[in-house]
């Protein structure tokens, strides 16, 4: 009897690693985004444009450094890095949600998601925050904390992609930084 349960340990033990080996093979890495600038005090900044007023929204701009479209339906965007899963891009328009390479896509942190897959369900807050984009599974993709806001200013990566990160008193929202 016990060489039969060790016998059977030994195959559930080789099965079990054969499916995490199988698993961690066949896992798809996380592509690479950056949150390259944000803007969580906007009160006359590049307007959102919802029917025949122009709306004055929060925004965080994706940036892909890459060499092939991402599209970002299905990925999470969330206000606390201890809970990846805040809010999930809506998969129903991919050319809407998908970034060029080299490209850069606007999301609308308006509390407004009815008004479109490009619309999150909270607003920045302008004393700060972290703000992170992570995979469909939860991993994180980029994220970063920002402090107090300006008014009209926005805050992103030095140029796109770098690590540093500072305030443009001109902001770049859909194109490059500078």
């Amino acid at each position: 009897m016990t060489r039969s349960l060790n016998v059977f340990g030994l195959v559930a033990l080789t099965i079990i690693l054969m499916v995490a080996g199988i698993y961690f093979i066949l896992k798809e890495d996380v592509p690479k985004l950056y949150i390259n600038e944000i803007m969580a005090n906007n009160s006359s900044c590049c307007p959102d444009r919802d029917g025949e007023k122009d709306e004055f929204d929060d925004w965080v701009e994706i940036y892909n450094p890459g060499a092939i479209a991402i599209d970002i339906g299905g990925m999470w965007v969330s206000q606390d890095k201890n809970k990846p899963l805040g809010y999930q891009i809506p998969k129903t328009n991919s050319a809407l949600t998908t970034i060029q390479p080299g490209g850069f896509l606007l999301l609308w942190a308006d509390g407004s998601p009815e008004q479109g897959v490009l619309h999150l369900k909270f607003k920045l807050d302008d004393r700060g925050e972290f703000i992170g984009i992570f995979y469909e599974d939860g991993r994180k993709i980029d994220g970063f904390k920002f402090g107090s806001q300006r008014e009209n200013i926005s805050y992103g990566r030095s140029y796109d992609g770098s690590k540093t990160r500072q305030e443009f008193s001109v902001p770049t929202p859909g194109k490059s930084n500078q």
